[in-house]
């Protein structure tokens, strides 16, 4: 079976050999979207995150557009090519950029002009990234929509296709809608062994700087987040009721999950609330917008207005109880203090030695210290059948007869040499090869 090859005319020659490939100036944005919006079949100019734009001149005369955005978050056939874990992903996906804008302008009729766009604009799309966003990319990828095109010039200019994606969109951080549309989707690597080097334990230094760590995320399931709905579901409101959408266990529930998750500012648990998906949502009871019929997650400054108006030692409890009755039974409780930086503020904990968390927490007074606190602290844990591990500071008798005599619990305590004697009877009695102090 015979093939037959189109070549260009000398003027169509003419237009690959002098073909030239920039960056648009500033003032030229407005003309690049407009011819963009006027003519590409999207009808779209938008371009996510981080961006390029190009044109394409022959003569003076623009005859081809392109555009590169951030990649898309989440692809299953380029994560299985690559072979990077889902953490490394989240750090390392400002390395990939996609082509999501190709645009050959009307009236331009010219072979082999796509491909020697793109090689053009691949020879220096590392170089221009790295200026205009201060690193470079390992890997470039691009979308075609199989019912309009076959994706020819990708394959002449050396990319790989991978399949076809699963025809969904990105609606939100974590949620997904059927658009009924699966595109082809293509790679270029942009660097020898770019997929070695994206999944690899470490980096090369010179792209280091395209390393973000990923923003606190929720690890809680569904049946975990009804409880914690339910232990705050019952703490009053201390907001007006008019325009109130959240209610107060809803939003303190979801900052309860951010904070575990690692957040420390409203901002962080704004975040990590809106990576909840519906499901999560509506388990955690959150409002639903009447006009889209989703839910929406709390805002940044709801979470400011109610947590302002809760006390601090009332969160404190109900988040301890909570962790506690999700607690593995054979888990040991850790106590210690330590005096807040530029607050003169000494706090007094028991923790969780596993999961690292807070289930009890008080302030200790100016004119007392931890010792006597120790009691207080553990009152309201079931101490039966626990081992309780503290410094040296509770090596003290009340607190080893508290801990056993009066609450059931066994203990570790720290004996040092400002006990000598004690310490001598440690050495005489526990048998080396078990314990050496």
């Amino acid at each position: 079976m015979s093939t037959t090859r189109i070549y260009p005319n000398l003027e169509q020659q003419h237009v690959l050999d002098t073909v030239r490939l920039r960056l648009i100036e500033r003032e030229e944005l407005a003309r690049w979207e407009r011819l963009i919006c006027d003519h590409h079949y999207l009808h779209d100019a938008t371009m996510v995150g981080r961006s390029l734009r190009y044109v394409a001149e022959a003569n003076g005369e623009w005859i081809a557009l392109l555009g590169w955005n951030s990649a898309a978050y989440h692809l299953q056939a380029r994560e299985a090519w690559i072979g990077w874990s889902p953490a490394q992903r989240q750090k390392r996906l400002a390395l990939v950029a996609q082509n999501s804008r190709f645009l050959i302008l009307p009236g331009i009729q010219c072979p082999n002009l796509a491909s020697r766009l793109l090689a053009l604009n691949v020879q220096r799309l590392d170089a221009d990234w790295r200026a205009a966003h201060g690193h470079g990319i390992l890997l470039g990828e691009s979308f075609v929509d199989p019912e309009r095109y076959l994706g020819t010039c990708y394959r002449a200019a050396g990319w790989q296709r991978l399949g076809r994606t699963r025809g969904y969109a990105r609606s939100g951080k974590d949620y997904y809608v059927a658009h009924d549309r699966p595109k082809e989707l293509w790679v270029l690597p942009l660097a020898r062994q770019a997929a070695r080097l994206l999944r690899a334990a470490e980096l090369p230094e010179s792209y280091h700087s395209a390393e973000s760590d990923p923003p606190p995320r929720s690890q809680l399931k569904a049946p975990q987040l009804a409880t914690l709905v339910d232990v705050f579901w019952v703490l009053p409101d201390a907001r007006r009721s008019q325009g109130r959408r959240h209610r107060v266990g809803c939003v303190l529930a979801c900052a309860a999950a951010a904070v575990m998750a690692g957040a420390r500012t409203y901002a962080d648990l704004a975040t990590v609330a809106a990576q909840f998906s519906q499901g999560q949502l509506r388990v955690l009871r959150a409002w639903s917008n009447p006009k889209t019929s989703r839910y929406e997650a709390p805002s940044e400054a709801t979470f400011w207005r109610v947590l302002s108006a809760v006390p601090a030692q009332t969160l404190d409890d109900v988040l301890g109880q909570w962790q506690w009755a999700h607690a593995p039974k054979e888990e040991a409780i850790a106590v210690d203090g330590k005096t807040v930086r530029g607050a003169g503020v000494h706090l007094f904990s028991a923790f969780l030695h596993t999961a690292q968390a807070v289930v009890s927490q008080q302030r200790v007074p100016e004119k007392t210290n931890e010792i006597t606190c120790l009691p207080d602290l553990l009152e309201k844990l079931p101490l039966e059948g626990k081992v309780v591990t503290a410094d040296a500071l509770h090596t003290q008798q009340a607190t080893a007869r508290h801990l056993v005599q009066d609450r059931g619990a066994d203990y570790v305590l720290v004996v040092k040499d400002n006990q000598p004697t004690l310490r001598q009877q440690c050495q005489n009695r526990l048998p080396q090869p078990a314990f050496s102090p």
